[in-house]
């Protein structure tokens, strides 16, 4: 604006940025994220609560209406405020009520006072302190009371605000580094840890009763398998193959049948929604549902009578699925075998299990191969990611331990993807026959990954520049991009991940909808999940669809909003738990000099993934050297005025660890062998 405006240098343009700053402030002006202003005075006066939604946070108002919010700085879930609203958006004007929910952070040390270092995702920043907390300590995890908040209502830096203030209600106690760092983060991210009942007093059958195998087909003679980590204590899905006579295979997939245990609208059910999913952490797992239901009851455990929603699937000799049905059915598991054992019994090697078992391993190994190549025939994209768990003694990180996706991850997610797909047909088929008489059946929750947008293509864009490639004119497929980035790759000295990143970070998030947008990534018209009810609420939705029970239409969009969040919501307490654990690998080695390969390249610095650690620390600009560096993003390179020193996308480099932050999950690093910038 200023620049547009162009008034007087110096004292006249700071005069202009304070009279702009109070109209921000007061609501008559707005800002969006781009930086566009507007006027706000024709707006509507709103107020309601602050809520997590799949974007960040959104304004929902008492009548029910949700706004997407301009700037959140300031803010967080439980918040009441007064705004004003402008078509879908909402610009915060002043705080009403503060959240109740305490904030999580770790008490630092800034001269000779402690204040506390936010933790929570909405609210960054440091909080003063109203009073010292007599029994804690530098480095404490604690509970902030806030007392005292001051809202911006737009992204810019240069407004000045008071600082927040607050008071330690708790100190955040754990017996080791990986529970400390779970608390920390759960609380954080506000995951839900207790049950609104009594969970242990839940009344939930040990065992399948003869009353609950009636009007079930019997598949118990059928030799079912789990395929499943070596640490996974909930099993979700068996599956079963077979050859036909005239070519093709029948693919049996069991799912457990959740739903027939979790009523729609009772305790469980109402806290299973707001948990959205489990979350899978180092040290524990916060489930969906109670244990005695994940670990329990519905577990598709070996050699038990188990209660599933079976998926009975006709697969072509191409890997096309023909026919399928679903049905009611009491199986019983034959072996819970893990993705090793499968993948060395592919390779050769021997599998303690029956020759029944060994047959259909080997009928669902030719299945997989049908499907991998009719994935390929429809172009989607495949990605082998760099996953990598943190080892633990007695809770404390050892060593990070990568995790190599095998064959038998990709059989059974081939297995699952198809049960998935023959899911969304069936209820598009149900809902299509309704119609024709008359009647209106409500839409799935549908899984949908939206093509990537223009400016998200940006960087990808630059890469394949480099390497002598471009995007396809047109509608952008999943295949056409798959073939661009291939011939991109072998062209290229970069090492794959480099461009899988790349290709991940142009990608849309997927979310849920009751709107059938289809899914990018698989190249599939439709894509439901029905997989995983045992963890996943979205799962347990579709089979109640199938079982005739779906939600009412007019709760679609806000659970499906609901679950999109919860499961953001868990990826990043997991994300933020990985990374705690890493960095307190790293911090016993401050100091030492070790080696890593640039990961991704911005004005400020260089992103560099430290080898073997699987954990990105930041190279500041400033210590790359005494020299004046240039980003120039046609190149995604940082380069040297005077020395012609340049650093680009898959260099590998030597660095220092100057600093760890573990709780925030930050590594300062610095250049090895050269001398830095003298710091103003």
């Amino acid at each position: 604006m200023i620049r547009y405006l162009r008034p007087p240098r110096g004292r006249g343009s700071r005069a202009f940025r304070q009279v702009v700053d109070g109209l921000l402030g007061s609501g008559e002006v707005s800002r969006s994220r781009q930086g566009v202003y507007r006027l706000a005075a024709h707006g509507e006066d709103v107020a309601g609560e602050v809520v997590e939604a799949p974007g960040g946070l959104c304004l929902l108002a008492g009548d029910g209406r949700r706004f997407a919010m301009d700037s959140v700085r300031g803010l967080r879930p439980g918040d009441r405020v007064a705004a004003v609203a402008q078509g879908a958006t909402a610009a915060a004007v002043r705080v009403l009520a503060l959240s109740p929910q305490p904030l999580i952070g770790q008490l630092v040390r800034v001269g000779k006072s402690l204040v506390v270092e936010s933790l929570d995702p909405h609210r960054k920043g440091r909080i003063d302190l109203l009073a010292p907390a007599p029994s804690a300590r530098e480095g404490d995890i604690v509970e902030v009371d806030i007392v005292e908040v001051d809202i911006v209502a737009a992204d810019d830096p240069t407004v000045s605000r008071q600082a927040t203030e607050g008071r330690v209600t708790r100190i955040v106690k754990a017996a080791n580094e990986a529970a400390r760092a779970a608390e920390a983060c759960l609380a954080a991210h506000r995951i839900p840890t207790a049950w609104s009942f009594d969970s242990k007093a839940l009344p939930t059958p040990r065992s399948v009763t003869a009353r609950d195998r009636h009007g079930r087909r019997d598949l118990r003679a059928l030799p079912l398998v789990t395929i499943d980590g070596a640490d996974a204590r909930d099993f979700d899905d068996a599956v079963f193959a077979e050859p036909r006579p005239r070519g093709g295979w029948r693919l049996v997939v069991a799912i457990a049948d959740v739903a027939h245990y979790v009523e729609a609208g009772s305790a469980v059910d109402r806290d299973a929604r707001q948990r959205g999913n489990s979350v899978y952490l180092p040290d524990r797992v916060v489930p969906m549902l109670p244990e005695a239901l994940s670990n329990g009851i519905c577990s598709l455990v070996p050699n038990e009578d188990r209660l599933a929603l079976v998926c009975e699937m006709q697969v072509s000799a191409r890997g096309r699925l023909s026919r399928y049905a679903f049905f009611d059915a009491v199986i019983r598991s034959h072996a819970r075998l893990t993705y090793a054992g499968v993948d060395a019994h592919m390779r050769g090697r021997a599998l303690a299990v029956s020759d029944e078992v060994k047959a259909s391993l080997g009928a669902l190994q030719q299945v997989y191969e049908a499907f991998r190549r009719r994935r390929e025939e429809r172009g989607a994209l495949d990605f082998d990611s760099r996953e990598a768990t943190v080892a633990l003694a007695d809770g404390c990180p050892t060593g990070v331990d990568p995790v190599q996706r095998n064959d038998a991850h990709r059989l059974i997610e081939e297995a699952m993807i198809a049960a998935n797909v023959a899911a969304a047909r069936c209820l598009a088929a149900r809902r299509a026959a309704a119609k024709q008489t008359g009647d209106a059946l409500p839409p799935p929750i549908y899984r949908v990954h939206e093509p990537p947008s223009a400016d998200k293509l940006e960087s990808l864009a630059t890469a394949l520049a480099l390497a002598g490639e471009r995007l396809p004119k047109g509608v952008l497929t999943p295949k056409a991009l798959a073939a661009v980035c291939a011939r991109a790759r072998s062209k290229s000295s970069w090492p794959r991940r480099i461009w899988e990143t790349l290709v991940l970070r142009a990608m849309v998030q997927a979310r849920y909808e009751p709107r059938q947008i289809g899914h990018f990534g698989l190249a599939l018209p439709a894509y439901v999940h029905f997989t995983s009810p045992i963890r996943r609420y979205a799962d347990l939705l579709v089979h109640r669809a199938l079982k005739g029970d779906p939600p009412a239409a007019e709760d679609l969009d806000a659970v499906a909003a609901q679950i999109s969040m919860t499961e953001r919501r868990a990826e990043d307490v997991e994300r933020a738990v990985d990374a705690w654990l890493k960095c307190a690998l790293v911090e016993d080695r401050v100091g030492e000099t070790l080696s890593g390969v640039v990961a991704g390249v911005a004005e400020f610095g260089l992103f560099v993934e430290l080898d073997g650690l699987f954990v990105q620390g930041l190279l500041h600009v400033s210590k790359l050297g005494r020299d004046y560096y240039h980003y120039h993003p046609e190149t995604m390179t940082l380069a040297a005025d005077r020395s012609g020193d340049r650093f680009t996308l898959a260099d590998r480099v030597d660095v220092v660890v100057e600093e760890v932050s573990v709780a925030a999950g930050r590594i300062d690093l610095s250049l090895a062998g050269r001398r830095r910038r003298r710091q103003r």
